[in-house]
């Protein structure tokens, strides 16, 4: 662009995108000349410009064996275990798709291995807070609290603890080292 003008008249030309606040690597690399038609104005192009401007739209055009078909590209741009994965789906909704077709099978295909992973997700959370509950003798696991019933007024608030009956997790029902030299 010849010359350069205030920030205003930028600001006022040029629309902005909300992409602009994105960090410079996370936005689009546009490689086009004058963009935006305000630029574009005849006295802000030189001649050479527009020559550049020409050339540019004339190789946006595509030929007639463009795009290209290389093979294998797809597994290119995964990994391993990925690529494994999509092609063990693949296999089953390929099958499967003279059954539903292809419409049917194609969303099957992206829905049904999202929810399985969710559902595995689920289990594995309900299985660690079940089978793995907080306890004295080791670290980590589930806190899991009891459940006080639908009517907390019957369950009598005055009863006697003792400083021991906190936080306990199993300690005083352990079976080994019952003696009185191991009390606290």
């Amino acid at each position: 662009m010849a010359g350069h003008s205030s920030w205003e008249e930028q600001r006022y030309l040029y629309p902005h995108d909300i992409r602009d606040k994105f960090p410079i690597w996370e936005r689009d690399f546009n490689i086009q000349p004058f963009k935006y038609e305000r630029s574009r104005l005849p006295f802000r192009m030189t001649n050479e410009e527009r020559l550049w401007r020409k050339q540019w739209l004339q190789d946006q055009v595509l030929a007639a064996d463009e795009p290209k078909n290389v093979p294998n590209l797809h597994k290119l741009h995964k990994n391993p275990i990925r690529y494994r994965w999509m092609v063990f789906w693949d296999s089953i909704f390929n099958r499967l798709r003279p059954v539903v077709g292809n419409t049917a099978a194609s969303v099957l295909r992206q829905t049904v291995p999202k929810f399985l992973l969710i559902h595995l997700g689920v289990l594995s959370g309900i299985y660690m807070v079940l089978y793995h509950k907080q306890e004295w003798e080791k670290y980590g696991g589930v806190q899991v609290y009891g459940y006080k019933g639908n009517h907390v007024e019957s369950i009598s608030s005055w009863k006697t603890l003792d400083s021991t009956d906190y936080v306990d997790r199993g300690f005083k029902e352990r079976t080994s080292n019952r003696w009185t030299d191991h009390k606290y």
